[in-house]
């Protein structure tokens, strides 16, 4: 397994993690990894600001969580902080809330404000009085899709991943899913909760800046999860098939027993009506372990592997030998009954089913334990599930579940006295569980690689798996930065194979991933996204004159009309219904800025096309994707220029402004002049077309589009970086290693450039938020601004950002 990265973190001192060197960590399905720590409050000197080495430590210690990207991991963001113990953190299945549980019995859920990394709000809180909260779980939505790498070669999705059965934790009225916790105490008390559904205005969650909502205290539903309670030293948890909930714990009086239980949840009462949340726990088979002989429990971890339910449970050897690892695997056998036994009227060969935990493997491991990590896809067998062991000695030993043999053994940095005596404490995998994460004890994050399989192939049907499920791909991406350029074909080529309504199904889905993967490649993407976006906006403008005797939209007449290859823009509309294609005017002034990005783009797209077509010839290689080349994105163009050229009519206002260099030039005629010979053979266009492009820069000033590149992993220089080998950061100091060299440093201030609205903000704007990505910048106030429908619509699909990470607000 290969090394990726550490990031060295100085603002965390020798002592500031404690007691027992405990730091938790969870990674989201959107690859932000959340981290807590306890230090004091430290701040540095006022005469010795620039020494690390000179802090003052004042005030009690607290408990911090922090969270940082996995392509950004040098840079961290303060979630909260508490002066209780946090002893849980864990994601939301959607990565969208964060889950913190204390010592204590406090429960918060924390979301981020205005989907920015940096600014998080606290939206609901719980409280268990006197109380340890030791294990949480979201309820399951019943939604999962079953990787089986066996399908990699069948062409349509449907064929490749199928659904996983699988009931929600809790379902509401309609067999809707609901949205809650589960949690469970020190005590065996177990505590429940549903989470309202909250409009995104009200929760900080749309698209605008809003005031922060009112934090909702929520009153859990308590339920003891045996007949009586005692104190669990060790427990997991796991969602059942059935929309149960499996728990699995150990107590400190039994420390041969496992207890197993079966937690349902369900609302009572009746419909319409106030309905309250009910618990019912249920035994089940338990794991009864033999003589001991000195060892001692120190984890358990509850999963499902290949549709069967399955514990590990490790030991801690006696004189410090090391640790054991045990695989249980639930067997269900029938068993006859006897015929003395049988009712009158019972059928021949009754049976009954029983359950009963077999031990099925086990390992010796040279170190202590100190977490365990399994594989996090619904895989269809066992051989594609991998157990990781975090050893204390910072190694990991990757083994095969089932019979957890020896795959792979990792050494990191040996534990030293010059080291400080820094051990691994903690880990978890990402959603494709292609990386493994790992905290040590003064909260240092260390990346591997942890390949699931190695078949060819791999890497595409995980990205096509990123697709079908929503999951962030830069895990993925990070470890395929060598072969893109074939990954981008394969991908777009059977994409395009699949039926209609599945790629506008997840049409969104795969814009976004090929998005990140032209990006590394330093191929411009994001245009086919904005362009895409501002099509339906102004589509949704349009309603037909007459209801009664359309058979087809305007839209799709105007498709029709263009297949003509009609080169005159204005012949086109004079074939059109002027009626179909009428906006209010006002509402087309508010949409002048995305009406001059549309023309923008298609003259900066042909001013670059002989330059473009120049350095196919001599390089005798075409990049993987360009827009002038995209027949789907020139007819995009050639639909909106026409109806640019009918609203320009109703108010000149709209119409886009340059500065020409000769007179009596209409822009638009010239544009969809070009575009359309461009589309009759956007591979090879001829050199008459080339030649008129050329002359474009003498007919009008050609803006130039306004480019920010942040430094990343996924980036041209990130693939160089890990190519070269193991990489070190430095927590809050950006790599120059990383930064884009290409970009030149000029005397005047560079103006910064509103995305979404087309805007120039000036060189130091005060509130925008940037994409911590890809660099996308957009106006916190912008819908505050927008006075119209179609403004407000625009502004409202920038809930994310197109290529999936989150926004950064700027002060």
């Amino acid at each position: 397994m290969t090394i990726l990265y550490k990031v060295e973190g100085k603002e965390f001192s020798k002592d500031s993690v404690f007691p027992q060197k405990v730091v938790l960590c969870s990674v989201s399905a959107r690859n932000i990894v959340a981290f807590s720590s306890l230090q004091s409050a430290i701040v540095p000197s006022a005469a010795d600001a620039g020494d690390p080495g000179s802090n003052v430590s004042l005030g009690a210690s607290n408990s911090h969580v922090y969270v940082c990207d996995i392509v950004t991991p040098w840079e961290y963001y303060k979630v909260c902080s508490s002066k209780s113990l946090i002893s849980v953190l864990q994601w939301s299945p959607n990565g969208e809330q964060l889950l913190m549980g204390y010592i204590g019995g406090r429960v918060e859920i924390w979301q981020p404000r205005n989907q920015s990394i940096n600014m998080w709000l606290l939206q609901f809180h719980a409280n268990v009085p006197s109380e340890d909260i030791i294990q949480a779980q979201f309820f399951h939505n019943g939604k999962g899709v079953i990787f089986n790498p066996q399908k990699k070669d069948h062409t349509y999705y449907a064929e490749k991943f199928e659904r996983l059965e699988h009931r929600p934790t809790l379902a509401g009225f309609g067999s809707v899913a609901s949205d809650g916790c589960l949690l469970l105490t020190s005590s065996g008390l177990l505590a429940a909760f549903s989470m309202p559904q909250l409009q995104r205005a009200s929760a900080g969650l749309g698209p605008v800046e809003t005031p922060y909502p009112e934090i909702q205290e929520l009153t859990p539903t308590l339920h003891s999860i045996g007949i009586s309670r005692s104190f669990i030293e060790h427990c997991s948890m796991t969602p059942s098939p059935s929309g149960a909930v499996n728990v699995a714990f150990s107590c400190g009086w039994q420390q041969q027993l496992v207890q197993c239980f079966k937690v349902s949840l369900s609302l009572e009462g009746e419909l319409g009506l106030e309905q309250h949340l009910a618990i019912k726990s249920e035994s089940q088979a338990s794991i009864f372990l033999g003589p001991l002989d000195g060892r001692k429990i120190t984890h358990i971890k509850c999963t499902r592997v290949a549709n069967e339910d399955v514990i590990f449970i490790a030991y801690a050897c006696p004189d410090g030998a090391g640790s054991q690892l045990e695989q249980w695997t639930l067997t269900r056998r029938r068993q006859n009954v006897h015929a003395l036994l049988q009712g009158s009227n019972a059928k021949p060969n009754e049976f009954v089913q029983s359950e009963s935990w077999e031990q099925v493997a086990k390992a010796h491991l040279n170190a202590s334990l100190a977490d365990i990590c399994v594989t996090r896809l619904a895989v269809s067998s066992a051989d594609s599930c991998q157990v990781y062991a975090i050893l204390q000695d910072n190694s990991v030993q990757v083994l095969e579940a089932n019979s957890l043999k020896h795959i792979n053994h990792t050494q990191f940095e040996k534990v030293s006295d010059a080291s400080g005596g820094v051990r691994f404490v903690s880990g978890d995998l990402t959603p494709t569980s292609q990386m493994l994460l790992l905290f040590d004890s003064h909260a240092q994050l260390h990346a591997m690689q942890a390949p699931l399989i190695k078949q060819t192939g791999a890497g595409l049907l995980l990205l096509e798996y990123c697709i079908v499920t929503g999951c962030d791909a830069s895990d993925v991406l990070l470890l395929n930065l060598g072969n893109l350029e074939m990954l981008v074909e394969k991908l777009t080529d059977n994409f395009t194979r699949q039926p209609s309504y599945v790629r506008h199904y997840y049409y969104s889905n795969f814009l976004a991933l090929k998005s990140n993967l032209c990006r590394v490649q330093q191929q411009e993407f994001d245009n086919l996204i904005i362009l895409h976006a501002i099509s339906t906006t102004f589509k949704s403008l349009l309603r037909p004159s007459d209801l009664g005797s359309q058979d087809k939209g305007p839209a799709d007449n105007l498709a029709m009309k263009l297949a003509e290859s009609i080169p005159d823009v204005d012949t086109v509309m004079l074939n059109l219904d002027a009626k179909d294609f009428t906006v209010e005017p006002v509402m087309l002034q508010s949409l002048q800025q995305l009406i001059q990005w549309v023309t923008d783009l298609a003259l900066n797209m042909l001013h670059r096309l002989p330059e473009e077509v120049m350095k196919c010839k001599l390089s005798g290689k075409r990049p993987s994707y360009d827009i002038s080349r995209d027949i789907v994105a020139i007819g995009s163009l050639r639909e909106l220029l026409v109806m640019i050229r009918i609203w320009g009519l109703l108010n000149t206002q709209c119409l886009p402004v340059y500065t020409k260099l000769m007179d009596n030039i209409d822009v638009l005629v010239i544009l969809f002049r070009l575009l359309t010979r461009l589309a009759q053979n956007p591979a090879e266009p001829d050199e008459l077309l080339l030649d008129e492009c050329s002359l474009l820069s003498k007919q009008l000033l050609i803006p130039q589009p306004s480019k920010f590149t942040p430094t990343t992993l996924l980036s041209a220089q990130g693939f160089a970086a890990v190519k070269s080998g193991q990489l070190q950061f430095t927590s809050l100091v950006e790599p120059s290693c990383l930064q884009d060299m290409e970009t030149e440093d000029v005397v005047f201030a560079r103006s910064v450039k509103d995305g979404v609205s087309n805007l120039q903000l000036g060189a130091r704007p005060s509130t925008i938020r940037r994409c911590a990505r890809c660099g996308f910048v957009f106006v916190n106030n912008a819908s505050k601004v927008a006075k119209t429908s179609a403004l407000k619509a625009w502004f409202s699909k920038w809930l994310h950002c197109h290529c999936g990470g989150f926004w950064k607000q700027n002060h």
